[in-house]
């Protein structure tokens, strides 16, 4: 049955062609002047059009195209951590600021660092708190919980390869917390006098 379909195919294909090869062109003017040509013979029994034979330019075969191999294909070399050093140069801790004082945040601070240039997906960040490594993440903050008194931060820019391209500046900041006692003394510091 496949077979049979197969030759009808080929025979139609063959067919439409020696139609399309011997169709004849008319060249039919209007009485405007305008010319159309067509397949179609018209109507003042006028023949159809002599045309030149088409030209057909013969091709020299050529060879075939090369294919490449896994091993012969365009290695993309990534950057080196000199490259990489130089690239990211401006890469910083944004959040604490210098001498920021967080107050009443439960002890929960978040540290965030941004360069110009976003980091690759296979670079990463380790956090130092008090000089003590507390975070490694490729996301662009780190939320900690941290007593309350003085802190150091900085950050490391890591490759792919966990090696250190970049440290950030040390930042100090401080934490603290609101006592019952200190918020009684501004309530009662704060409150409105007697008139008298």
């Amino acid at each position: 049955m496949k077979k049979f379909s197969m030759i009808i195919t080929i025979a139609t294909l063959l067919l439409s062609y020696f139609f399309v090869a011997q169709a004849q062109v008319y060249k039919v003017v209007d009485k405007d002047g305008n010319i159309t040509y067509t397949d179609q013979a018209p109507q003042d029994g006028s023949g159809p059009m002599n045309l030149p034979e088409i030209s057909v330019i013969k091709t020299v075969p050529t060879a075939p195209a090369a294919t490449v191999t896994a091993d012969e294909a365009e290695v993309i070399i990534p950057p080196t951590p000199r490259q990489l050093r130089k690239i990211y140069r401006d890469f910083s801790i944004t959040r604490p600021a210098q001498q920021e004082t967080f107050w009443g945040t439960e002890n929960k601070v978040v540290v965030s660092w941004t360069s110009k240039l976003q980091l690759q997906p296979q670079m990463s960040v380790r956090l130092f708190v008090d000089g003590v490594a507390r975070a490694t993440t490729q996301s662009s903050f780190a939320a900690l919980a941290l007593e309350r008194g003085e802190h150091k931060v900085r950050a490391e820019l890591l490759d792919e390869r966990g090696r250190r391209l970049i440290n950030t500046e040390l930042i100090t900041f401080f934490v603290k917390q609101n006592s019952v006692g200190t918020n009684l003394n501004n309530r009662l510091n704060n409150r409105p006098r007697p008139k008298g």
